[in-house]
């Protein structure tokens, strides 16, 4: 059976477990508690280098990138594919994963970071950052940790995640005026790609930044009833506002 290493309210987490109950593949959850460092061990870094999540091992190989992990799970297991046929749709989802990856999930990385980790990390002694901060083998999340764990809430940074957030709608916009999805009208791993977004703008109170783009809402609402979506958001235990 698959294996699934990751965090609750871990946005990446999401995106694949939304993949993997769209998919109907069963898999043993390993949970991940980022805030108690268990990314960090020798032993999970043997399996994911960069030290984050999710990461999922297939007969016994371990697979990271959610974007990625996406791509193999619906290459690898059987169902409803979730990639187009046409080589043209197969393109544009190909561009929509990676705007996710480029753009969208950097800008998310801003609120999420300031207004629901920062709270977490000041609980933390500076001991313990010092060595959690100096075994993190990414600069980037490094410098992120740091930031939200002894900076002030950064305006400037959540006023240029909303604006990367209009850019991104707006290309959504314009797509779900003529396709009933982002690739047309098949459901694919674009799709799964933007809907944690849905959950984490919500968990933020910036919801409102979909009112300008009544296409874009009604997407959100089909994202909101399926099934799979339902099944992939984490419990209100684990979410980082309710872990203190």
């Amino acid at each position: 059976m698959l294996e699934l290493y990751h965090y609750g309210d871990s946005l990446c987490s999401m995106k694949v477990r939304f993949c993997l109950f769209e998919k109907g593949v069963e898999f043993k959850s390993r949970y991940v508690d980022l805030l108690n460092w268990e990314h960090l061990t020798d032993k999970y870094k043997k399996l994911n280098p960069n030290a984050v999540v999710p990461t999922i091992v297939h007969h016994g190989n371990p697979i990271i990138e959610s974007t990625i992990i996406n791509e193999y799970i619906d290459e690898v297991f059987p169902g409803y594919s979730l990639t187009p046929q046409d080589p043209v749709l197969w393109a544009k989802m190909k561009v929509w994963t990676k705007l996710q990856d480029d753009v969208l999930h950097p800008a998310i990385q801003k609120p999420t970071f300031n207004i629901l980790v920062k709270p977490l990390l000041a609980q933390k002694s500076d001991e313990e950052l010092d060595e959690w901060l100096s075994s993190h083998p990414l600069e980037k999340s490094r410098q992120m940790f740091k930031g939200a764990a002894r900076g002030k809430v950064n305006i400037e940074a959540l006023e240029d995640a909303q604006a990367q957030f209009n850019f991104i709608f707006e290309r959504m916009e314009d797509a779900l005026k003529i396709n009933e999805w982002l690739c047309g009208s098949q459901f694919t791993l674009a799709d799964i790609a933007y809907a944690p977004a849905i959950d984490r703008l919500e968990q933020c109170d910036w919801s409102h930044l979909f009112e300008n783009y009544p296409n874009v809402l009604k997407w959100c609402e089909k994202i909101r009833v399926r099934d799979a979506f339902s099944k992939m958001r984490p419990t209100e235990n684990q979410r980082f506002s309710n872990v203190l």
